[in-house]
């Protein structure tokens, strides 16, 4: 009993001096609510959790990281998830939602083995279950729509057909372009049909839009 709560000690400290010396607190930031870091921790429900950046982007995804658009969409990701409003605050590791050339979103396991397929996907706000797997998830309507999921209203880039595969010439010269020279297509938050949220439009790349990710707890690669 007394190491536990030596632990818990350690651990309640550890979590206040990350807030004090981040100097970013807000209430979007979990990380500074220790009640919620606890709860969270033994508490939240299994999943793969959605969660959506803070900030807009416009279509050249592709300026962060090493000038890549996967790096650059990985960066994004781990820059968002700090600030993210996740119900499970133990899951670290991070994908995007956007289909690339090198991996669609409808089959972000060739490129994240870590992945786990057989839990469902959650609204990290909400830990509302929104498909069953990863699989069903662009292949079955949606159980609530992402915005039921708390992942608010606001279209997000997808550069994606309506069943998550990497749709070529509308990905806005692949992240590369924020011009109206380009397009990509963007999703719906409202929409929950098979098919219909994961692209409802091609927009112009010089628009600003979320971008989607999810965050999960890794399990070893199929061996």
């Amino acid at each position: 009993m007394m190491i536990q709560r030596i632990f818990l000690i350690f651990f309640l400290g550890f979590l206040t001096q990350t807030c004090m010396s981040t100097k970013t607190c807000s209430d979007h930031d979990r990380s500074c609510s220790l009640m919620e870091n606890l709860l969270s921790l033994f508490s939240a429900p299994t999943g793969i959790y959605v969660y959506s950046s803070l900030p807009t982007y416009a279509g050249n995804l592709a300026i962060l990281g090493t000038g890549t658009l996967d790096a650059s969409l990985q960066t994004i990701c781990k820059q968002e998830r700090t600030f993210a409003s996740i119900l499970d605050s133990g899951c670290q590791s991070v994908a995007p939602l956007v289909s690339t050339l090198a991996v669609s979103a409808n089959n972000l396991t060739s490129l994240y083995a870590d992945i786990p397929t057989n839990l469902p996907m959650r609204g990290g706000p909400t830990g509302i279950i929104l498909a069953d797997d990863l699989a069903s998830f662009f292949s079955l309507d949606l159980h609530v729509t992402l915005e039921a999921g708390g992942l608010g209203t606001t279209e997000f880039w997808t550069y994606g057909d309506g069943t998550g595969n990497y749709a070529a010439g509308v990905t806005c010269n692949d992240g590369d372009d924020n011009t109206s020279a380009f397009t990509g297509y963007i999703g719906s938050p409202l929409l929950s049909a098979a098919g219909t949220w994961n692209n409802v439009q091609a927009a112009n790349c010089d628009q600003a839009y979320k971008v989607f990710c999810i965050c999960y707890r890794p399990v070893s690669p199929p061996g």
